[in-house]
């Protein structure tokens, strides 16, 4: 099987991915259409990565946000590193976790591209 070809939207395809994901554990989704969606993200996932690297990379402020980003690409770098895994439950949950790390990258990503800054991820409590 030919992975499919990533949409120019990573949001479309880790909303498909989220949506299909949605009744586990009690349904598992077609494995073929588990298989292709995570390809997709994978291709998503793979340049998110390099630009938020990045990103975290150009800042020099927001400490904690740096460390919850750089928590943040640990965390993808394991689920990568991981695979699907042996069966077709075991799949989806990667495809979900891979469709949720795909949000989380795209968000920090978008907002250093809009302001300029990372987004506030990690924010400090405030005392009462």
């Amino acid at each position: 099987m030919k992975p499919a070809e990533p949409t120019p939207d990573p949001r479309q395809d880790w909303t498909e991915a989220l949506s299909i994901t949605s009744y586990l554990p009690l349904r598992v989704p077609d494995r073929e259409q588990v298989d292709q969606l995570t390809a997709r993200l994978w291709a998503h996932v793979g340049h998110l990565v390099l630009k938020v690297d990045e990103a975290i990379n150009d800042e020099c402020h927001d400490i904690a946000d740096r460390e919850t980003a750089r928590w943040l690409l640990g965390r993808v770098d394991h689920a990568l590193s991981q695979g699907p895994g042996p069966d077709n439950r075991t799949a989806a949950v990667h495809l979900e976790d891979l469709a949720l790390n795909c949000r989380a990258l795209s968000a920090i990503y978008s907002h250093k591209q809009e302001t300029g800054q990372l987004a506030a991820i990690a924010l400090p409590s405030t005392a009462s």
